[in-house]
């Protein structure tokens, strides 16, 4: 890891601590314990406000539109999802605590492989950064021209805490890839020197073993993983498709109507965000995936047929647990994040647009029909 690397995973820690996205310090840390707890107080209390206003905006405003009633239904929605990302991490304490040390234990036990594959993170996480920091200022300059949302400013560090959240998934998820494509490395330069007959070496067994105690360790990383984050995920994928589908159909709604250039600017930046976020979240989910699966097809170049029973059985158990340990990240068992399930939201995503536009055309329709003549 390089320095800005590690400049940059030092800045996202301290973000994510303020931002309650950590597990709280040990009793044994009680100043910090006293100010993580009055940081979660802060963002509860946040939440709590932000709920109580959307609520009320509801209930007072009963003859409001279908737009404004999807805005207020995406707004109580985020409040409460920002409270689901805070007890998580209460509730999610021990799983937090046995993932950390897994993944100490993975980079020792990868320290052990002759050489090291280990990609820089920084600089595209750096980049998504950058651009969403660019649409929101663009955003806000559009809302401050045209009134477009009245939540739009209180909403913004609900919406960057989401985003770190997300940024958090992805840096865990592109770390458990890296440390895939080293095994996959290893494995390479071990079926490359690989004579099949010739009698097996010591070393070349305890080669093969720590790669796949690496392999379990990765497996068990992933399944932690799910297990911490399954419900923040599954709940921001419902939100988030849900929050694409209604700007692209207000944006669509504009081109039709009014033509107003502040609301293009305004929706397209919300699309925009909304699927650079997701679909990189996806796109490392299926990289683990296929860092699995081409592992799993260079299991069977490590045979030895001159070699030993204990040898040979080895490479068969290493096999077998490619097969029933797939690198998988799932929202909670709902669905696997990977780029088919990505196509298929899309596909769903077009779907709803034109039966929501259609719509649109008939209420058109039935209203000029309505008009006396």
């Amino acid at each position: 890891m390089n320095s800005l690397d590690a400049l940059f995973a030092r800045c996202l820690l301290g973000i994510y601590w303020w931002m309650g996205l950590l597990p709280l310090p040990p009793v044994s840390q009680l100043l910090w314990l006293l100010l993580a707890l009055v940081i979660r107080l802060s963002w509860v209390s946040y939440f709590m406000w932000m709920l109580w206003n959307g609520i009320c905006y509801m209930l007072v405003d009963r003859s409001m539109s279908v737009s404004y009633l999807t805005g207020s239904v995406l707004f109580i929605g985020y409040s409460l999802l920002g409270l689901l990302v805070q007890a998580q991490t209460l509730f999610k304490q021990r799983s937090y605590v046995r993932l950390e040390d897994y993944r100490i234990q993975l980079e020792l036990q990868m320290s052990r492989l002759s050489s090291s594959h280990y990609g820089h993170k920084s600089g595209s996480l750096l980049f998504l950064l950058g651009t969403h920091l660019a649409s929101d200022i663009i955003k806000s300059w559009a809302n401050s021209k045209y009134s477009i949302s009245p939540v739009h400013t209180v909403s913004l560090m609900q919406k960057w805490q989401l985003r770190f959240h997300f940024i958090q998934l992805m840096r865990l998820i592109m770390e458990l890839n890296q440390r895939a494509i080293q095994l996959r490395h290893s494995l390479l330069r071990l079926a490359a020197g690989n004579d099949l007959w010739l009698p097996y070496s010591l070393s070349d067994f305890k080669h093969l073993q720590t790669l796949r105690l690496s392999y379990e360790r990765i497996y068990e990383c992933h399944e932690l993983f799910n297990d911490c984050y399954g419900w923040s995920m599954l709940c921001l994928q419902l939100l988030c498709s849900f929050e694409f589908v209604a700007n692209a159909y207000w944006f669509i709604t504009e081109a039709y109507d009014s033509q107003r250039l502040y609301m293009f600017i305004y929706n397209g930046n919300t699309c925009f965000t909304i699927g650079t976020l997701v679909t990189a979240l996806f796109w490392y989910g299926d990289a683990s995936a296929n860092n699995s699966r081409q592992i799993g097809c260079l299991i069977p170049k490590l045979v030895k047929p001159m070699g030993s029973k204990r040898y040979n059985d080895l490479v068969s158990e290493f096999l077998l647990q490619t097969l029933h340990q797939r690198f998988v990240v799932t929202a909670k068992d709902f669905f696997s994040l990977n780029l088919h399930l990505l196509s298929s939201m899309f596909g769903a995503v077009v779907t709803y647009l034109v039966i929501l536009i259609q719509f649109m055309f008939a209420e058109k329709s039935a209203q000029a029909a309505a008009r006396p003549k």
